[in-house]
């Protein structure tokens, strides 16, 4: 058998991670299945992550990064913060339309934590509203910190919403039409405060 590198393991695993966890939740999703998903070593899991919580934050942590990207790719320094914050919503439903495995997989990790390690939970939802506040902190007049924080956490409220009607209804159409919806109210909102 060749050597694979510790970092494409690492993804392979972490990829194996995201759709075992998609399909039987954290819970089923045991290191045995992950390794299996992955078609590797139950001991090179071990290796490469040492614990399950380990390969979690892992797994939260490379969809957070390609959310990030696709984000970044349609936000802006220097725009208004009702465009900043229509796009970050708009971007953040069609990644989760596009990506129904893992974003059901960042779901599952989240109301597990949630429900096992409030730490672990308050530390991968701070790092979406960290993150995202970055974004609507560039903005052309930011908002100021306080208003910054309410407008990300209903941003990311509005996506979590979405997502999990999404999932319950699986009706691609209404998911945008809400999310349109969403994202009118962001914006009319936005636009009442600058007055």
């Amino acid at each position: 058998m060749p050597h694979v590198p510790t970092e494409v393991r690492r993804q392979q695993f972490i990829d194996a991670a995201i759709t075992v966890i998609a399909r039987d939740g954290v819970d089923g999703a045991t290191t045995r299945r992950i390794a299996d998903e992955a078609a590797a070593p139950l001991a090179t899991l071990h290796y490469c992550f040492q614990t399950k919580e380990n390969l979690l934050w892992a797994v939260f942590q490379s969809l957070a990064d390609t959310v990030r990207i696709n984000v970044e790719k349609v936000t802006g320094p220097g725009q208004a913060t009702a465009a900043i914050a229509t796009r970050l919503l708009a971007e953040a439903v069609r990644w989760g339309i596009d990506n129904p495995a893992a974003t059901r997989a960042q779901i599952e990790i989240l109301l597990w934590a949630e429900r096992n390690d409030r730490a672990f939970a308050v530390r991968v939802y701070d790092m979406f509203i960290d993150s995202w506040k970055g974004y609507l902190a560039g903005a052309r007049t930011p908002l100021p910190d306080e208003e910054l924080e309410t407008v990300t956490r209903m941003i990311v409220a509005m996506l979590d919403g979405l997502s999990l009607q999404l999932f319950t209804h699986g009706d691609t159409e209404r998911a945008l039409r809400e999310a349109a919806t969403a994202e009118a109210m962001l914006t009319a909102y936005l636009r009442r405060r600058r007055r």
